[in-house]
């Protein structure tokens, strides 16, 4: 990758995936414009590498994409609280979707390199894991919202892009907007809380700082196409958090098994929505981390 050549737009900063993207290329002395839909929350990120950028406004789109000129995009903007996407539908598609769109409108003419981040959600759970060819059957608003992006760029004509799956994102951030179950569950189990959680829904948890790898390894190789980036362990969403318990040294009784059933979420969830990585492994040399292991890395007891 080179440091003069490479000017990366972030969208979505304020987020986990977009506060890690901002400390690696910060790190790396790569050229990169962080934006987000409201005012910069990052405390290491300095003003001027900051633009305020609603996705779904094509008119600042334009704006900051001609004025920065980018030769990579990663798009982490998307509105990711499943539950939240079933009562407000026409955010839930126009951040995820259209936003999305507006984003290929504005670079079909050019050479840059749009990564897209996606979801295992836009599987039903019918299978334990999924690869890059199996097809797409999301039984959510999610997962469609998601599913109907990736259709976009397929369709489009433009082929200058890269699609990163992934599934159960975790990491700690900044003064993050959005509660991810790990973050929720660490800082109850702290508290002696017991939590209900659910033995029926399986996923591969993915480390935040794999994904960050992940984009820079496709922006270095060039990498266009489809790739799920997660972790090797498919775990239940039971087990992951009495994984957390354990680390944490609190009983693991503190985490009552319970069914989707019962829990009674508003959207539906696939059962298991397992990631395979081979393809990422062989063509990327993508490592995931071993979820013991990330834990040591977060370092969840401060």
């Amino acid at each position: 990758m080179s440091e003069s050549s490479t000017k990366v737009l972030i969208t979505g900063s304020n987020g986990l995936l977009g506060q890690k993207l901002v400390s690696y290329f910060q790190k790396n002395n790569i050229q990169f414009l962080a934006t987000a839909k409201s005012d910069n929350k990052l405390s290491f990120l300095p003003k001027t590498n900051f633009e305020i950028l609603d996705i779904t406004n094509m008119v600042q789109v334009g704006e900051v994409i001609n004025n920065f000129k980018p030769t990579h995009i990663i798009n982490a903007a998307a509105m990711t609280n499943v539950d939240a996407c079933e009562d407000f539908e026409t955010e839930c598609f126009n951040i995820n979707t259209r936003g999305v769109a507006n984003i290929i409108e504005e670079i079909d003419c050019s050479d840059t390199h749009l990564i897209q981040i996606s979801t295992d959600f836009i599987f039903d759970g019918k299978k334990k894991l999924y690869t890059e060819e199996d097809t797409a059957n999301p039984i959510s608003n999610y997962g469609l919202s998601k599913w109907n992006a990736e259709e976009l760029l397929f369709e489009s004509g433009y082929h200058n892009f890269t699609i990163l799956r992934t599934s159960l994102l975790y990491g700690v951030g900044e003064a993050l907007n959005k509660g991810n179950i790990f973050s929720w569950a660490l800082a109850e189990l702290r508290l002696g809380k017991e939590l209900n959680i659910v033995n029926d829904q399986f996923r591969t948890p993915t480390y935040v700082e794999d994904l960050v790898q992940a984009c820079a390894k496709v922006i270095e190789l060039s990498e266009f196409g489809v790739y799920n980036i997660a972790g090797k362990e498919l775990l239940s969403m039971n087990e992951y958090i009495k994984l957390v318990a354990k680390y944490l040294n609190v009983s693991t009784e503190k985490v009552n098994s319970i069914t989707s059933e019962k829990l009674n979420q508003k959207a539906k969830r696939p059962l298991s929505s397992g990631l395979d990585i081979g393809k990422a492994e062989s063509e990327l040399a993508y490592k995931s981390t071993d979820f013991i292991e990330s834990l040591s890395l977060i370092d969840v007891n401060n």
